[in-house]
């Protein structure tokens, strides 16, 4: 039932006595992958060759691929970057190999476009893309150097291999020569190059930059402190070969890779149309998907792309997203669910009531997702009064977080009593959160000098209007626990993100984050450089720099722990609530792979005949 996961090693252990050999590799395979996550090397690596010698048993090229990827991944994770060499060589053989054999019949195409419910998009550029919905359209539409499977390994897509050398300082990415631009223009590796240092470049203000600063003198470029493109470490040497240098070895950088951040982008299309490429009559696009009409007013449109170079094991013709223009506009939304003219209806778990209205309904629709994630607070330390450590613990003492996550949320995500880390990623410590304390919280406001809230200056919390529920639970907190009434300034989400990215900051910030990459380096460097919340403390930032370069995982492991300690006790952010809602699908909706943080892989639905 659903202990399976729990007890996966002894039923691998079991099944593979009973010699119930498909069994066995089913749940080999599965401890692998949660050794693998929770940074349990030599633990992942053993079940991995258990299986794989299964596969190769059974004559199975493409498990035995699949696995050797997952191997080479664990190694280069474990900075053993020779034996994840060796695992790469012979995934990519018995890769090609497997493919070679596979006879593909083509399924009936499906009676109509795969429709959904959206938040409003805020980019198509890859360069720009800074939110999670943004994100999996783009990651639909383009195809970059490798592609994260539905068990989060890394697997080849425009790279067909690679090397890495110099200690894990150098790659080399082998393109495939057969990849086209939606005009027929050969994507080339020079499209990546030009693509990376486009994000890099300060003028072009990509939020999303700090996810290429591993790379050799890519922090130095954004910063401005050399104007020479040349310096930074990725260089096209031909059309299919690509040179990536970084400024150490660094274990998550193949998961990088597979983020929109990286993909490539059409430079032939974008030197031509600056300010407007990704309008739907100029762009072009690599991906399973192409643009079907811009992603303005209600809706938006996209295509199968008829000459995608991998594989399509869904049968979609096109995807359609109705945009959600406010928070009231759910009643529309789900008025078209109950038509059966949405086959899927995604809710942020911000708005709870809305969630238990359509269960009641739905109840058989409902498909629980996991998601590393969390929504947060942070304070700007440069304004008073959260400058002062008492009233930022204050506030954070002050709120029930338990009572938020139960009766607010409906219990449908945990409370954040750990770290900014979430517990399904290795890293994360639980229990370090600080309780709620309201008579403890009130003693501390007092010694900073305003007992019962007297003489607080007037301030206000920057939130989108979807969190309504949950702002107006912290609000009734303060004002009953400190007496403190916070001025809550709501946005619609496209003003919200324009907000926060830009240079004016409130004195408090709602947030949330989703994992990029597995890794606590997500979330303790690049979510808190990006969520600009001002954060500035010197031990904390030489923990997270300093664990960035150990190739010992325990011992970064142990300095990120360290690192999220203080966040939590020093109330430099405030953690809310982990994870997030899963969305209903239609019975018609016969395969959809569990989305990976909020990235559906729409290629691989199938929508049966009803």
């Amino acid at each position: 039932g659903e202990e399976t996961d729990r007890i996966a090693v002894q039923l691998a252990f079991h099944y593979a006595n009973a010699q119930c050999t498909d069994k066995a590799i089913q749940y080999l395979q599965l401890a692998g992958d949660q050794a693998r996550l929770a940074y349990a090397d030599k633990e992942a690596i053993d079940f991995y060759l258990r299986a794989l010698d299964l596969f190769k048993q059974q004559g199975d090229h493409a498990g035995a691929a699949r696995t050797l990827m997952k191997l080479g991944l664990t190694y280069h994770t474990a900075f053993d970057f020779k034996q994840s060499r060796q695992a790469y060589e012979q995934g990519f053989i018995l890769w090609q190999r497997a493919g070679e054999l596979e006879t593909f019949t083509p399924l009936t195409p499906a009676p109509h476009a795969l429709r959904l419910n959206w938040p409003q998009i805020i980019t198509l550029d890859p360069n720009r893309s800074y939110d999670s919905f943004s994100n999996c359209v783009i990651t639909n539409l383009f195809s970059g150097l490798v592609i994260l499977g539905i068990e989060k390994e890394i697997m080849p897509d425009v790279a067909h291999s690679w090397d890495v050398s110099k200690g894990g300082r150098k790659y080399l990415f082998h393109l495939r020569d057969d990849v086209r631009w939606t005009d027929t223009t050969p994507v080339t590796a020079g499209d990546f190059e030009y693509a990376w240092k486009r994000a890099l470049d300060p003028s072009t203000e990509s939020q999303s930059a700090r996810m290429l600063f591993d790379i050799r003198g890519a922090l130095a470029f954004h910063r401005g402190e050399t104007s020479d493109p040349d310096s930074v470490g990725v260089h096209a040497l031909d059309d299919v070969t690509l040179s990536v240098e970084l400024e150490g070895p660094t274990g998550y950088f193949l998961y990088l890779m597979a983020n929109p951040i990286a993909l490539p982008i059409p430079r032939h299309v974008v030197v031509a149309h600056p300010n407007d490429w990704t309008n739907v009559e100029k762009i072009v696009t690599n991906g399973p998907f192409r643009l079907g009409s811009t992603p303005g007013g209600e809706s938006m449109i996209m295509v199968k792309n008829k000459d995608y170079h991998g594989r399509f094991s869904g049968n979609l013709e096109s995807v359609e997203l109705y945009f959600q223009q406010d928070p009231s506009d759910w009643v529309n939304k789900l008025e078209m669910y109950n038509k059966d003219l949405l086959d899927i209806f995604e809710i942020l778990a911000a708005m709870p009531h809305v969630f238990e209205i359509v269960r009641t309904l739905h109840a058989g629709d409902y498909v629980p997702q996991p998601v590393s994630g969390l929504y947060y607070l942070s304070f700007n330390l440069f304004i008073e009064p959260f400058n002062d450590i008492r009233v930022r613990q204050a506030f954070v003492l002050a709120v029930d977080r338990e009572a938020l996550s139960s009766i607010v949320l409906k219990g449908l995500v945990p409370p954040a009593m750990g770290g900014l880390v979430p517990p399904n990623l290795p890293g994360h410590t639980p229990g370090i959160g600080l309780a709620y304390d309201p008579d403890g919280a009130r003693n501390l406001l007092a010694e900073a000098g305003y007992p019962d809230g007297r003489g607080f200056p007037r301030i206000h919390l920057l939130a989108p209007d979807i969190a309504d529920v949950v702002i107006d639970f912290l609000q009734s907190q303060w004002r009953d626990n400190l007496g403190i009434e916070i001025e809550w300034e709501r946005t619609g989400w496209h003003e919200f993100i324009d907000r926060n990215l830009s240079e004016e900051v409130s004195e408090i910030c709602w947030g949330g984050w989703s994992a990029d990459y597995p890794d606590p380096d997500n979330f303790l460097r690049v979510a808190l450089d990006i969520s600009r919340n001002n954060l500035q403390n010197e031990g904390f930032y030489k923990l997270v720099e300093k664990a960035r370069r150990i190739t010992d995982q325990k011992e970064r492991m142990d300095l990120y722990k360290q690192a999220d300690k203080i966040l939590i006790e020093e109330a430099l952010v405030m953690p809310l609530h982990y994870g997030g809602s899963g969305p209903f699908f239609k019975p018609w909706v016969s395969k959809c792979p569990a989305p990976i943080d909020f990235i559906y892989h729409w290629k691989d639905v199938i929508l049966d005949p009803h």
